[in-house]
């Protein structure tokens, strides 16, 4: 069956989303405004371009990967239309905002976190879930780099989303807060944030653009043993046992999660189950992050 998607951006970002979903035999009609977003559409086979998400064409669905603060302008010309809406994350910054989106909104928009699709972390929450290492004690995460290229927020906006979203998908729910400290080597809300479930157990986040040498790690500590993933090798998870000298590893898929979650969404909208990441949970998470935010400044 024939599938349209209109996609609002192709910035550096934006150009994979487009391939993916050329990949997966879509015909895009995309929204672009500046020479190189234009070039980008072109060169990756856009349908058409336009330069405003209201002259896109009726389409099955639509992708949002402009800059943040410009998601909910989309939206609100989109949602009318009545079709299916796949955000990229965070869906704004603007909490009040967004509850205030009318309730069909529920329905129709949801959120593009990519490291749910992770093969990597849904074989943690797989751990996670089953105890093979016995119970889960606390998770782990770090997310720091050099610079923010994006000029419409902040740190914080950027990156921590991905951080509840790893922690959401591995313990099964998205951890309260329980206190939050900025990062001195970053001024533009880089920080560490103190959660826990409500089965007791921490969740201890550290995101920052201030670090010279970049950092992706997730350590999920179980009773009997310690997992870790870190950027040297995202297909592989190393097990450590306490008294064990030589680690397990866990070797899994390299897919690209991005892929995997325009795949959800593109068989969602010719009639499959939604994409994981639903409004519902992006209105959690955003009101999460505003939290923290407000005690990073605070401080």
């Amino acid at each position: 069956m024939s599938l349209t998607i209109g996609l609002v951006g192709v910035g550096p970002w934006g150009k994979h989303v487009l391939r993916d979903l050329r990949a997966l035999g879509a015909t895009v009609h995309a929204v672009a405004r500046s020479a190189e977003s234009i070039a980008r559409a072109k060169d990756g086979g856009a349908a058409s371009i336009v330069e405003t998400p209201e002259l896109l064409p009726r389409c099955d669905g639509y992708v949002i990967a402009n800059q943040t603060t410009s998601h909910l302008d989309a939206i609100d010309v989109l949602l009318p239309r009545g079709t299916p809406i796949f955000c990229e994350k965070p869906i704004s910054s603007d909490v009040e905002r967004v509850k205030r989106l009318p309730r069909e909104a529920h329905d129709l928009i949801f959120i593009m976190h990519k490291w749910r699709y992770h093969p990597a972390i849904i074989e943690l929450a797989r751990i996670a879930r089953s105890e093979e290492y016995g119970p889960v004690k606390g998770l782990r995460t770090y997310r720091v780099g050099w610079g923010n290229p994006h000029p419409d927020t902040n740190s914080l906006w950027i990156l921590a989303p991905h951080e509840m979203s790893i922690a959401l998908t591995i313990l099964g729910e998205l951890p309260a807060l329980v206190s939050a400290t900025p990062d001195p080597t970053d001024a533009d809300g880089g920080g560490v944030a103190y959660m826990r479930t409500s089965g007791g157990v921490n969740f201890t986040t550290e995101f920052s653009s201030g670090h010279p040498l970049a950092l992706r790690r997730v350590v999920l500590c179980c009773r009997d043993a310690t997992c870790q993933l870190d950027q040297s090798d995202y297909g592989l998870i190393i097990v450590h046992r306490p008294n064990e000298k030589t680690p397990q590893h866990i070797r899994v898929s390299d897919d690209m999660p991005l892929l995997a979650e325009l795949r959800a969404f593109v068989e969602h909208v010719r009639g499959g189950p939604p994409p994981m990441s639903s409004l519902s949970d992006e209105i959690e998470i955003i009101k999460t992050l505003a939290q923290i935010e407000a005690l990073i400044l605070r401080q």
